[in-house]
């Protein structure tokens, strides 16, 4: 196996500083479900405060540090487009679930991609999980099903599609995200940043104008009215262009980037089964929303806790395998 090779399969040698930023995103995906929370409860439509949300975070980004020199390269390369739709439909997917459930169960049902990542990486990379890596991800599927089963039949299947489609972006995000050259090469924070943001500019740009031109279509009878396709009033709500201005501006930037530079240390795989500590930091935001008066939502329940405490559990044992492995490679 050449070098190239060994680079796109195994996790860079800074990896321990990879592990600090999956902290830190897991964190703002906590901080990110309050105010998907907090915007249901003031009626926004989830297409049009994320495309909100990433156009502004985009922006920002992009004032602050510029489009660099190889703005155009990194625009029309294709891993640019999947990775850029694969972040704005897994946000637009997560918020839909959080209209049908509270941020901690929404954030249990999405770790339905840690398997997901597993099997893509097996079947698509030929990266090989251990023993402990597929009984980890086995005991996830387990309290995923169980939070199912548990949750009321008016909103269980709509929660369960809605995550697993979630589940699904966030899986390919992460391997788009991986593989793509320019985040790969990228050296500093500024570079990584730069190339998020040109991203997310041309993508959500995009978005926005075919979520408009629908919009403008339902209005005028050519399109048949759904609760898919934002109304235009929908695309003017004043508080869900603030408040998704504010997650652009104040998480999503931060989020993006450290999920891009930890993906590239420690493998999707990985920085996907961190995910699995994204209930405690929702819980922690949920409980002080809720201590606010923001949004209602009881403290979890028995199941809802179990779940949690399984698959926090199994990631840790994933990720226990994980270093060994990577200790007996690097022995």
């Amino acid at each position: 196996m050449n070098r190239s090779n060994v680079s796109l399969h195994q996790p860079s040698p800074s990896s321990g500083r990879g592990w600090l930023e999956a902290v830190g995103c897991v964190t703002c995906i906590g901080a990110l479900s309050l105010l998907y929370a907090v915007g249901h409860t003031l009626g926004a439509h989830p297409i049009a405060f994320i495309l909100y949300a990433v156009l502004v975070s985009a922006v920002m980004t992009l004032l602050a540090l510029g489009p660099g020199p190889n703005a155009r390269e990194i625009i029309f390369h294709p891993l640019s487009w999947v990775v850029g739709l694969g972040i704005i439909l897994l946000e637009v997917f997560y918020f839909q679930t959080l209209t049908y459930v509270t941020p901690v169960q929404g954030s249990v049902i999405l770790r339905i991609a840690t398997p997901f990542a597993m099997i893509a990486g097996c079947l698509f990379f030929r990266r090989r999980p251990t023993p402990s890596m597929v009984i980890g991800s086995i005991a996830i599927l387990g309290a995923i099903a169980f939070v199912i089963a548990w949750t009321t039949p008016d909103v269980r299947w709509l929660m369960t599609v809605s995550g697993t489609i979630a589940a699904g972006f966030l899986t390919m995000r992460g391997f788009a995200a991986e593989f793509h050259p320019w985040n790969r090469n990228a050296q500093t924070v500024a570079e990584k940043l730069r190339v998020t943001g040109l991203i997310i500019l041309v993508t959500s740009i995009s978005s926005l104008v075919l979520a408009s031109i629908a919009a403008v279509s339902v209005a005028a009878g050519v399109l048949p009215s759904t609760g898919l396709i934002p109304t235009v009033s929908q695309m003017l709500h004043a508080p869900t262009f603030l408040l998704g201005g504010l997650a652009g501006g104040a998480i999503f930037t931060f989020m993006m980037y450290l999920n891009f530079s930890s993906v590239v240390k420690i493998t999707t795989e990985n920085l996907t089964a961190m995910m699995a500590f994204a209930p405690l930091t929702a819980w922690f935001f949920q409980a002080l929303a809720d201590a606010l008066g923001w949004i209602r939502a009881p403290r979890p329940a028995l199941p809802i806790v179990v779940a949690i405490i399984v698959c926090i559990a199994a990631v840790l044992l994933i990720i226990g395998s994980s270093v060994r492995a990577r200790g007996r490679r690097s022995g």
